[in-house]
């Protein structure tokens, strides 16, 4: 099983040590053989301060108090070198005492998850679907722990690492309803994660699906309002896709009814614009691109499609503006190869060149440019 997440929890090793027991000494394990060479086991360092404070380390540090590491390591780094090793130690120490593994990780789970712990609770479920790979509440409650994680990285600041928690328990739960396609509450939970990427047709199918398969009274309330307020962004989306089909009247049927109340909505103007520039009807397009940039004047994709509509009129002066001003914002290979091939046609050979190399540049191997250079070579 993959793990996105693995980076953030390495650091959580520091909480171990350990101690080798050999082949031949005085632990053993009825059903289990230890290497020749012995083998290294974690220890809790709780566990260790523990027994050197009330002097009965000995005690402390038994088969209990190294299976548990184990399943804390396991959790830890998917990939630890002893690992495989201490998936047969745990399988034949759960049969010496009738021990149940599923349970006592979801038990220690819950334990740290109740006491605010969350990433040690996340670190338990982590190694039971990894023994357990299709336990269903296993990787349900996996990715909810995920998502209280990724709030609290999302609290401190640090986008990327709650980015990474989101996408880990987006995974999961499509892997729950993939398991079981008649969990709700997986369904109910992805919703939130589609509609938070944006993708709001999915979200709206994947909690249309979770209010079939039944919810509890005030979760049905709450998704049935979801579903409700984002009419207008399924709509938007459904627009925008027909756009980039090539469909761009059944696109702009879908797109233009939603600005008589979403006049401010950049991304709608821009791709109500994009359809009519499609539809070669250029001043139109010119119309709402312009929109943008009295709403959001660095908008530096309107400010190109403002200058490929005014190179497309043959207003080749208005065009260079446009694109300067954009590369001014951002440097970007296929604003300056816009700009530079403005430039060529306006006879402006020196400008060209600068442009399209400096293109280059920034990304040898964009197809776009090579091909701006090639053209630009015929009148060097």
């Amino acid at each position: 099983m993959n793990f996105k997440i693995e980076k953030y929890l390495l650091k959580k090793a520091e909480e171990l040590a350990f101690i080798t027991i050999k082949h031949d000494g005085e632990f053993q394990v009825e059903g289990y053989n230890i290497p020749k060479g012995g083998l290294d086991v974690p220890i809790k360092n709780e566990v260790l301060v523990k027994g050197i404070k009330e002097k009965t380390a000995q005690d402390n540090i038994n088969a209990m108090s190294i299976a548990d590491a184990m399943i804390f390591i396991m959790g830890i780094d998917s990939k630890f070198k002893h690992n495989e090793e201490y998936v047969k130690f745990l399988n034949a120490f759960k049969e010496k005492i009738n021990l149940d593994l599923r349970a006592y990780m979801g038990y220690m789970s819950r334990k740290y998850f109740d006491i605010g712990e969350y990433t040690d609770s996340l670190i338990y479920l982590k190694t039971l679907i990894t023994m357990y790979p299709e336990d269903i509440e296993g990787l349900y409650h996996y990715a909810i722990v995920c998502q209280e994680v990724a709030q609290k990285y999302q609290k401190d600041m640090e986008n990327d690492a709650m980015n990474m928690f989101l996408l880990e328990a987006l995974s999961k739960l499509e892997r729950v309803i993939q398991l079981d396609e008649g969990f709700s509450l997986g369904y109910y939970h992805l919703g939130y994660h589609y509609y938070n990427q944006g993708q709001y047709v999915k979200a709206k199918v994947i909690w249309e699906e979770s209010l079939k398969l039944g919810l509890d009274p005030e979760l049905v309330s709450e998704v049935q309002e979801n579903i409700g307020k984002m009419d207008f962004k399924v709509q938007y989306e459904e627009g925008y896709s027909l756009v980039f089909q090539g469909k761009n009247e059944e696109g702009l049927e879908k797109l233009l009814p939603l600005e008589e109340d979403h006049s401010d909505w950049w991304n709608l103007l821009f791709m109500i614009g994009l359809a009519y520039k499609n539809m070669n009807e250029i001043e139109q397009a010119k119309k709402y691109f312009e929109k943008i940039l009295l709403i959001k004047p660095h908008q530096v994709d309107a400010m190109v499609e403002l200058g490929l509509c005014e190179a497309e009129t043959f207003n080749i002066e208005k065009a260079i503006e446009h694109f300067e001003t954009a590369a001014k914002i951002k440097e970007d290979p296929e604003i300056l190869c816009n700009l530079g091939m403005a430039y060529l046609n306006n006879n402006e050979l020196d400008d060209a060149i600068y442009y399209i190399e400096r293109a280059y540049e920034l990304d040898p191997q964009d197809e776009i440019t090579v091909a701006c250079l090639r053209e630009l070579d015929k009148y060097r």
